[in-house]
């Protein structure tokens, strides 16, 4: 092994080998030098704690470190962890494994968050001091957040405008580009470390974790091609019926970069002659969901404040939300009587996850009807997601609660029990994850939907709670509040 021309490879959101940017240019660079690479990702329970990662996401970036570490190794490279307690201790950490291991240089992939943005200018001020040199690449990105602007140069701040300004921007520089994987190279001699089995204070909710969320980079290779072949041609007219498992799932895998947008991207590509904007509606629509991700990671870089708890709009931090405890709890646990709601929070607390549509109802309900703070449903959603991601869970609760981004004229409210009939109908998402509404009728006038509806006597022997809220005297408190601003 090289003495002083190895690159150390620092892992991040991007635990895959293929598509890889940093690891690519890594791999390059350090065999035309006569040296080797080597990667480390560092965990930091204190960090993770402090921005609300749920136990069930720990546990998902571990088990993707064991797949990570195994294919790592059939290229040759070793893993090496480090767990230290948050990101002020990284520079000094990384700085010691690329002295000890005879790095002249550390490669990463960029990330956006506004803590994860000032560890890394720690990290970059770090390596010059010591004579390292420092490399970052776009990863997450199809563009690099920032680079695709209005014609007066300012930051787009409306999906649409964003989304044609993106397509073209990438059409004029050649279409999407993927890098392969890296070349075999010479063993190093260096064992790679053990990962831990578990961190503590990161229990997942989570029992079955491991089967609902098979990790690494094959397993999301897989359910890509799943989606592609089975799914994404009539993804536009399905994506909103949360019965009909009609979504790639594919989030989780991209939050923790066990597959790349990039890659997403291409695979829909293919089912749409080649086009971002083509003849397949599904595969269309499904791009543009794609595009969402990039559009929350330019909006933290061109309005920081995302990232550290404001609104988007200014003036919604003078909202006088409300707060009511047992409303919030019944909320958390999936029990306001109203089903689809219900339905959603224990769909979250059993596997970690929720359907995306179902995402803006519990939202909506939690900011409209019950009008609580965002910020409490936003953390609640991050400590209980397996693919917490902070562009897109703020972006998401943000535009629910009409304080962030929006191209309406003024704001939306939600009726629940029109979405529950239009998004399933049957009742079918319904009674999986509210089984006490098993019996209830669906349908357009179905009681599963509202059962408050019920007679008397048939709404007694439901072991299901009445509505913790009347919606009808709800709209007015909301709009007075809105309108107050």
């Amino acid at each position: 092994m090289a003495g002083s021309n190895n690159i150390l490879m620092w892992f991040r959101a991007d635990l895959r080998v293929a598509d890889n940017p940093a690891l690519h240019r890594a791999s390059i660079d350090a065999a035309a030098a006569g040296g080797a690479v080597l990667a480390a990702f560092t965990i930091c329970p204190k960090q993770w704690q402090s921005h609300d990662m749920a136990g069930v996401r720990a546990d998902f970036v571990l088990r993707h470190l064991r797949e990570l570490s195994a294919d790592l190794g059939k290229i040759g490279i070793p893993l090496l962890i480090e767990t230290i307690p948050d990101f002020s201790a990284v520079p000094k950490q990384l700085g010691s494994l690329a002295r000890t291991h005879g790095c002249a240089a550390i490669y990463w992939n960029k990330e956006y968050e506004l803590n994860e943005i000032r560890r890394d200018a720690a990290v970059a001020t770090a390596c010059q001091k010591a004579g390292i040199r420092s490399l970052a690449f776009t990863d997450q990105a199809m563009i690099e957040p920032g680079e695709v602007r209005t014609g007066e140069g300012r930051y787009f701040t409306v999906f649409t405008p964003f989304k044609k300004a993106l397509y073209r921007t990438i059409e004029e520089r050649g279409g999407i580009k993927v890098v392969g994987k890296p070349k075999k190279q010479p063993e190093t001699g260096i064992a790679a470390s053990p990962v831990p089995e578990e961190i503590k204070g990161f229990a997942s909710h989570v029992d079955d974790a491991a089967t609902l969320w098979p990790a690494g980079e094959r397993a999301a290779t897989k359910r890509l091609e799943g989606f592609c072949a089975a799914k994404v041609t009539n993804y536009k007219a399905e994506r909103d019926r949360p019965a009909l498992d009609s979504t790639s799932a594919l989030s989780p895998y991209l939050a923790v970069g066990s597959i790349s947008s990039r890659q997403c991207v291409l695979a829909a590509m293919e089912h749409n002659k080649g086009m971002l904007d083509g003849p397949s509606a599904g595969a269309t629509c499904w791009i543009s969901e794609l595009a969402w991700r990039e559009f929350y990671r330019h909006l933290m870089i061109g309005y920081p404040r995302v990232c550290m708890g404001h609104a988007f709009k200014p003036d919604a931090e003078r909202l006088p939300w409300a707060w009511n405890e047992k409303h919030f709890a019944a909320w958390c646990e999936g029990r306001t009587g109203f089903p689809i709601v219900d339905a959603g929070m224990r769909q979250l607390a059993a596997t970690g996850w929720m359907h995306n549509r179902v995402r803006m109802i519990v939202a909506m309900f939690l900011t409209k009807d019950l009008f609580i703070d965002w910020h409490q449903g936003e953390r609640f959603f991050m400590r209980h997601l397996i693919d917490g991601d902070l562009g897109s869970n703020n972006g998401g609760w943000q535009w629910s609660a009409s304080t962030g981004t929006d191209a309406a004229p003024y704001f939306r409210i939600f009726n629940t029990f029109s979405q529950s009939r239009t998004c399933d109908p049957d009742g079918e998402y319904i009674r999986r994850w509210v089984p006490e509404l098993a019996s209830s009728e669906g349908g357009e006038k179905g009681p599963i939907h509202d059962p408050s509806e019920l007679p008397p006597l048939a709404r007694t022997r439901l072991d299901y709670p009445d509505p913790i809220i009347d919606r009808t005297k709800t709209k007015d408190r909301v709009l007075k509040a809105f309108q107050s601003l």
